[in-house]
């Protein structure tokens, strides 16, 4: 038993790698040192460290730095004599030291002599493994789901029959350069900025695809659902637009430029999306410009039946769920997102979860301090400015008495752009709620809304940052606790003809002259046994 309690200390020792011979680890090459005179971290095989045990400098040792021994060991105290032929080494201190036997196991050595290779044994070296270098990666068929899901990007087929994903162009890097890569999300609402930059755009205004209206929706469908990849025709739904113009270059001008894409996606549910079309913004751009700013929203809305009423994805059934949006009479209440450089962008302002985020804007000479002021509102609320929110998460448009006001205060409008103008620069949404219903099931229902702008006098060509805050406030008031079961008390009898007699005062008297009457008898007794 002794000798099975010391194996197991011996195997312990070796999975932790056995001792660290520090600089001079027996290693004949140090793999790990790549900084000739320096120290490298961790490597410690490395002469320039010039430690005796690196484990008192590093935490670890990295792979080949240390040589790898295996190590056979008993409690010193058991050895007697030592007079075996291989090394020995001593581990640890009494009363737990150790005596090992280092084993002579060359296949744990790193370094071992390879086979000569030439032009005689080539071949026959090579045979065994002869074989295609490369194969063709195994072509598995995706599987796609029967209906899309919220955060499922859109699928789109091209005139060609390209399986592709409909693109929402984002910002990336310090540049916010447009990047063509990011898919928009199925029921994900949000709007993107970003810079399209171009080198000469006196060749490019008519031959750039990104400043091209037509880039973004011509020969392109969208599937309805994404099993519709299996089959084409009946399952896809075109893109559709009402702008025709091309970009052109007059004069010093490249006019019918993109500046601006606004995707409308209607969608019925579980079966899918029934339309997209998509409307732009043109722009006149100097020839001399080298980038334009390039806004891309897409919109998700439900269709709306012959009845009148909608298909509508809830954020509660019937009070709200954290996390899911908040709902306005626009759609999805936004908020306003921080990103690096002059862009913003939107995501849904996401039920109880109190946020604030922001963006900068920069207005141009050609701007008034009423227009720029405009811009302002409508960056803050990601649109136009929403009137309304419903009560519950489940809430339709036709359900008006659902649905509650918001309160806005507004800044005042004076000011000039050269001089200064007065712009809103924080927005400061406070919404209050409260849980009503069972206590057993309670349901999160909204009281109201109050839209607070914090206003700032700036000057329209000057950087300027815009925050929204969002701020949920709980007013629920709770009821008392409701009442347990009565218990049960229980009570040791308190006189002899319990629970005969319970009033005790009548017990008391008569328990006296129980008392009296049960003594006299006992002397009565003693009497007459005298």
């Amino acid at each position: 038993m002794a000798l099975s309690r010391v194996l197991l200390v011996v195997v312990a020792l070796w999975g932790q790698g056995g001792p660290v011979r520090g600089a001079s680890s027996g290693v004949t090459i140090c793999s790990c040192d790549l900084s000739p005179g320096n120290c490298d971290l961790n490597c410690c095989c490395d002469a320039d460290c010039s430690l005796s045990d690196p484990t008192s400098v590093f935490s670890s040792c990295v792979p080949g730095s240390t040589k790898a021994e295996k190590l056979v060991c008993l409690y010193s105290w058991l050895i007697f004599r030592n007079n075996t032929p291989y090394a020995t080494t001593v581990v640890g201190s009494p009363p737990t030291q150790l005596f090992c036997v280092l084993s002579a196991d060359a296949s744990l050595n790193y370094f071992v002599t390879p086979q000569t290779v030439n032009v005689s044994n080539f071949q026959s070296i090579s045979e065994p493994y002869k074989g295609l270098s490369f194969s063709a990666a195994s072509q598995s068929v995706p599987v796609f789901s029967s209906f899309y899901k919220a955060g499922d990007p859109v699928l789109t087929v091209s005139a060609s029959n390209a399986l592709n994903v409909l693109r929402q162009p984002a910002p990336v890097g310090g540049q916010n350069l447009c990047s063509d890569n990011s898919p928009a999300k199925f029921l994900l609402s949000s709007s993107t900025m970003c810079m399209r930059v171009f080198s000469n755009l006196t060749d490019g205004c008519e031959t750039d695809l990104s400043l091209d209206p037509a880039y973004y929706y011509q020969d392109i469908a969208v599937l309805r659902v994404p099993a519709g990849v299996s089959g084409q025709g009946a399952r896809t739904v075109p893109i559709t637009s009402p702008v025709t113009d091309r970009p052109v270059l007059l004069g010093d001008q490249c006019n019918n430029v993109v500046s601006q894409v606004t995707y409308t996606v209607l969608y019925n549910g579980t079966q899918g999306i029934s339309s997209v079309s998509v409307d732009f913004t043109l722009s006149n751009v100097s020839i001399t410009s080298t980038s334009i700013q390039q806004n891309t929203t897409v919109l998700y809305k439900p269709i709306t039946s012959a009845a009148g009423s909608s298909v509508q994805t809830r954020s509660g059934n019937p009070g709200y769920l954290t996390g899911y949006p908040v709902l306005s009479n626009n759609g999805n209440l936004l908020l306003l997102r921080s990103l690096v450089g002059e862009s913003c962008s939107y995501s849904p302002v996401q039920f109880g979860m109190n946020a604030m985020s922001g963006c900068t804007i920069r207005g141009t000479a050609q701007d008034s301090c009423s227009s720029f002021q405009a811009r302002a509102y409508q960056i803050l609320l990601g649109g136009n400015a929403p009137q309304s929110l419903a009560i519950y998460g489940n809430v339709t448009a036709a359900q008006s008495e659902h649905w509650t006001q918001i309160i806005y205060q507004n800044c005042s409008s004076q000011g000039t752009c050269s001089s200064g103008c007065l712009i809103p620069v924080l927005l400061n949404m406070q919404i209050m709620w409260a849980q009503v219903g069972l206590f057993s099931n309670p349901q999160a229902q909204l009281l109201g809304a109050r839209f607070l702008y914090t206003c700032q006098s700036v000057k329209c060509q000057d950087l300027t940052v815009l925050q929204t805050q969002v701020s949920f406030t709980d007013l629920t008031s709770r009821g008392p606790a409701p009442r347990a079961s009565p218990g049960i008390t229980d009570r040791d009898p308190v006189d002899f003809f319990f629970p005969f007699q319970t009033n005790k005062a009548v017990t008391n008297s008569r328990s006296l002259l129980l008392y009296l009457a049960l003594y006299c008898w006992l002397i009565m007794q003693v009497g007459r046994s005298v």
